[in-house]
């Protein structure tokens, strides 16, 4: 590859695989920054396995599921300025699709971060508090697709094999414990990092962690599958060859009643099968996909125009699950090509009952464009590495249309007046408008659940009140947590500090569930008592996300040219690390402080890792590691 060459692929697969955070509320993925070269937002989650690296060279690829809310990302240039030199290491959000926290004295992070193994808690230095009331970014992504950009890039020889352990998944040994739901779809549990909080209250943190049931879903729904696919220049020679296996493939696993259209789409775009159910169809479907040639520009609005027409037509069963699988290996050049107006068909079309999963090929597609229709589609979204990866993408984007055990999940937490919210870790508070868009999501989701599963609408009226998080769709035997920081008065007895309610369509039972329960603190009669309360559990998950918050600012700093700054950022990361491996008697916290060692090494490098492309890509991935 010549180096023009090199440097184009570094901006695709950052601006393609990186800067894709979530867009709307709830499920869509940020709306990723043009420029490969300004901060990349992090996509954050909590998958169900661990390994995801290793699983995804096993298995082909995973998909950046925009059926979770991620983070908006900020636009070229608007980026929040730098922290000051005593700003703490991890309170900085730009980097991870919001804006940075409220700067906070660094002895005062230091000391809460000290009180996480025993010390008492900095009330003294409590941090602005965060208005607890509204739509907030979720967390949850299920799969471990981001890595899959990261192989990529490997495979590219942009980054040298030795550094996979990087960024390798560290998630895992900071999740809850939590046992599968028994009698129920999704499990509940909070946990605080102390059983017993100082008497003179201050900040502490409250882990809240859901886990869905093994269980699949009682009965297959009827799928209606709708195809667009790119046939443009650029998938000339085995791209289009693949792609033709890859739909063959699909319709392979299509039940006889199921239906499925096909749309093709260059330089403008045409029904190459009109939908209807697959039966006697099937011989001529195929012969149809094997006659696609690649030839034109990439007049992707007009293919997903055509895609949601023919998902709309009458005679699709009411209640199936109707999908459109969007497959480009380029950037929208004809018709509609801005990124806004083409993922608002996908929310139209959500809207409407049609979900939208693509499908970005190679290094030069447009990711953030792909990832803000997945988004609003509510559907998924993948990075195919090559096109021998299309149809297993394909096929586990079809199962995953079935297996989600819960719909419209919405964790509401509510706080007592005299309770402050000082931080939602890897998160932020929606716009108005991306707030309206996850409400316009959630609507949805309840009318599909009542078509599809016959579960009674309870959405209709939009209640206020708490800290909100939607996420449209639960995977079968997921787990997700949430870390939140709150600021507590100064008590003696013990007392209801908030409420945490849970509610979603239960589709293993076919019902609505509504869960509330209340989060209680205990006062210790002293602050060593306090200490000695502390349950290592938690400490762990307040480490491995504040390691995150700090990568992805760090990763941030990278991008806006301030290496120092980003230096100094682990530097500080890794001594708290060192000492927490000590106090918590947790020796893998002295690996991930190595692994920042070795981050902070390649800061101080022009070329190579040091490259600003290519060390954004290490040090966001390793923040998405942390924070799942």
């Amino acid at each position: 590859m010549g180096e023009l060459g090199t440097v184009w692929s570094k901006r695709a697969l950052l601006g393609g695989a990186l800067a894709l955070g979530l867009s709307v509320a709830g499920l869509a993925c940020d709306r990723a920054l043009e420029d490969a070269a300004a901060p990349a937002p992090s996509l954050v989650s909590m998958p169900a396995q661990a390994s995801a690296a290793s699983e995804e060279r096993r298995e082909g690829p995973r998909p950046l599921d925009a059926e979770a809310q991620a983070l908006p990302a900020p636009r070229a240039g608007a980026a929040p300025a730098a922290p000051s030199d005593g700003a703490a290491a991890s309170k900085g959000l730009a980097g991870i699709g919001g804006p940075p926290r409220q700067a906070a004295p660094s002895a005062a992070r230091a000391s809460r971060e000290g009180a996480m193994w025993g010390a008492p808690a900095a009330a003294a230095h409590a941090e602005a508090a965060i208005d607890p009331n509204g739509r907030f970014a979720t967390t949850y992504r299920p799969g471990g697709g981001h890595l899959a950009a990261f192989e990529s890039a490997v495979a590219r020889g942009i980054i040298p094999p030795a550094e996979r352990e990087l960024v390798s998944d560290v998630g895992a040994r900071y999740a809850p414990a939590i046992d599968a739901p028994r009698g129920a779809t999704l499990a509940l549990r909070t946990d605080l990092e102390r059983a017993r909080v100082p008497p003179g209250g201050g900040p502490v943190h409250v882990r809240v962690a859901l886990r869905s049931t093994a269980q699949a879903p009682a009965a297959r729904p009827h799928l209606s599958v709708h195809l667009v696919l790119d046939v443009s220049g650029s998938m000339q020679g085995e791209p289009i060859a693949r792609a033709r296996e890859a739909a063959r493939a699909l319709v392979d696993r299509l039940d006889a009643g199921d239906d499925f259209s096909l749309v093709t789409f260059s330089s403008d775009a045409q029904v190459l099968i009109p939908d209807g159910p697959v039966g006697a169809r099937r011989a001529m479907i195929k012969a149809a996909i094997d006659g696609i040639a690649a030839a034109g520009g990439t007049n992707i609005g007009r293919g997903l125009e055509l895609g949601y027409a023919e998902a709309s037509r009458p005679g699709i069963p009411e209640g199936a699950v109707k999908v459109v699988l969007l497959l480009s290996d380029g950037r929208a050049n004809a018709g509609i090509t801005r990124s806004e107006r083409l993922s608002r068909l996908a929310l139209d079309a959500f809207q409407g009952g049609v979900q939208t999963s693509t499908f970005g090929l190679g290094a030069d597609y447009d990711g953030a464009l792909m990832s803000a229709v997945a988004g609003d589609g509510a559907g998924g979204y993948y990075y195919l590495r090559d096109p021998d990866q299309i149809a297993p993408a394909l096929a586990t984007e079809l199962d995953r249309r079935l297996d989600p055990v819960a719909t419209a999940v919405e964790l509401r937490v509510r706080l007592r007046p005299d309770v402050e919210l000082l931080h939602v870790y890897g998160s932020r508070r929606l716009s108005e408008a991306e707030a309206a868009r996850a409400r316009a999501i959630e609507v949805a989701a309840d009318a599909q659940a009542e078509a599809r599963d016959r579960i009674a609408r309870d959405r209709q009226d939009d209640a206020e009140g708490g800290m909100r998080f939607l996420i449209p769709a639960f995977a079968r035997d997921d787990s997700h947590a949430l870390l939140l920081e709150l600021g507590l008065p100064a008590g003696v007895e013990a007392r209801t500090v908030a409420s945490i309610e849970l509610k979603y369509k239960d589709r293993v039972a076919r019902k609505n569930v509504v869960e509330e329960a209340p989060l209680r603190v205990a006062y210790a009669a002293g602050d060593a008592d306090s200490a000695a309360s502390a349950d290592p559990s938690v400490a762990r998950t307040i480490q491995g996300f504040a390691a995150g918050e700090t990568l992805a600012e760090a990763a941030r700093q990278i991008a806006l040219g301030d290496r120092a700054r980003a230096a100094a950022l682990l530097s500080e990361r890794e001594g708290i690390l060192r000492a927490a491996a000590g106090a918590l008697d947790e020796p893998l916290f002295l690996k991930d402080a190595d692994r920042l060692a070795r981050l902070r090494g390649h800061t101080g490098a022009a070329g190579g890792l040091g490259d600003p492309l290519v060390l954004a890509m290490l040090l966001e991935t390793a923040s998405r590691a942390h924070l799942r």
